[in-house]
């Protein structure tokens, strides 16, 4: 079902987007996927692949929304809320190198080996699909408290796997970088915001006594102090704005875009290696997989 969903909106963005902006995305996209052609056994893998990383992958200019959030937001009064759900649920992806751990009937557990997270997926194919250590590009789904594949996959062969995994460990450990200073970040604000909270509580105390006293020269000592914490809690104020803007930047800019856009990078770099290798077997593999 989730399948159909995704091809009914490759449907969609044919039949109301305008080609030449579809066909800028396709080169974009080939410059680093390598071009593709009709005779190629993965052609038709491959240009869904293509499809869902303009859907899912690609961003409108000038804004934080992929194409995806951008036709949900235009259709929210004419698509039924059913449909809607299902396109949130798409756009809600994780896209992925994952390495199959364990097979059964109808569901198969991978590591997403950028997260180093496990998933169980369901899979009613999944013995037919999947061979424990795989390791493939795809993209996973959250629908109803259950994981689901999109469908369209691309297989590493099991020579090159301790190359993809030496290249996902450097944006591993990037990304954990990060994720160190946004917890530190995290504290900071905390901090900031505790002070505040603190310094305000004694701005209000410190007004009840200038209130209950005569013009006297504790009452002078009193509201000059109050001057300076009142100041302070505009400096604080300020800080405090800072840093949660640093937060919200590291969140969206770093994290989410950069992050997503690093892993694509990466995912299309070795599809394109792929690619290559299933053109031409006369080449050893270890010269096309490398950087």
């Amino acid at each position: 079902m989730l399948k159909e969903n995704l091809e009914q909106l490759f449907e969609f963005i044919a039949q109301h987007i305008p080609s030449e902006q579809i066909m800028r995305a396709k080169k974009e996209y080939q410059m680093t996927t390598g071009e593709i052609y009709e005779d190629d056994k993965s052609y038709n893998m491959r240009m869904a692949l293509f499809l869902e990383w303009y859907l899912l992958d690609n961003y409108v200019s000038g804004t934080h929304n992929t194409i995806l959030e951008n036709i949900i937001e235009e259709n929210q009064s004419g698509w039924t809320q059913d449909r809607l759900e299902i396109c949130k649920d798409i756009s809600n992806n994780i896209q992925g190198l994952f390495e199959v751990k364990k097979v059964y009937d109808n569901s198969v557990i991978v590591l997403d080996l950028f997260r180093d997270q496990k998933y169980e997926i369901d899979e009613e194919d999944s013995k037919l699909v999947f061979r424990k250590n795989d390791i493939f590009q795809g993209r996973i789904v959250p629908r109803q408290g259950k994981w689901y594949f999109t469908g369209y996959f691309c297989f590493h062969p099991g020579k090159i796997h301790r190359y993809i995994k030496d290249e996902v460990k450097k944006l591993f450990l990037l990304q954990r970088s990060w994720s160190n200073e946004l917890a530190c970040l995290e504290k900071e604000l905390f901090k900031k915001q505790k002070a505040y909270l603190k310094n305000s509580k004694y701005i209000e105390k410190i007004k009840t006594k200038i209130e209950s006293r005569d013009f006297d020269a504790k009452r002078e000592r009193l509201t000059k102090e109050l001057l300076v914490l009142e100041e302070n809690r505009r400096n604080m104020e300020i800080s405090t704005q800072e840093t949660d803007q640093k937060i919200d930047q590291l969140k969206i800019e770093t994290i989410k875009l950069e992050g997503r856009r690093l892993i694509s990078e990466l995912i299309n770099r070795l599809a394109y290696m792929n690619l290559k290798w299933e053109r031409s077997r006369q080449i050893e593999i270890s010269d096309i997989y490398k950087n």
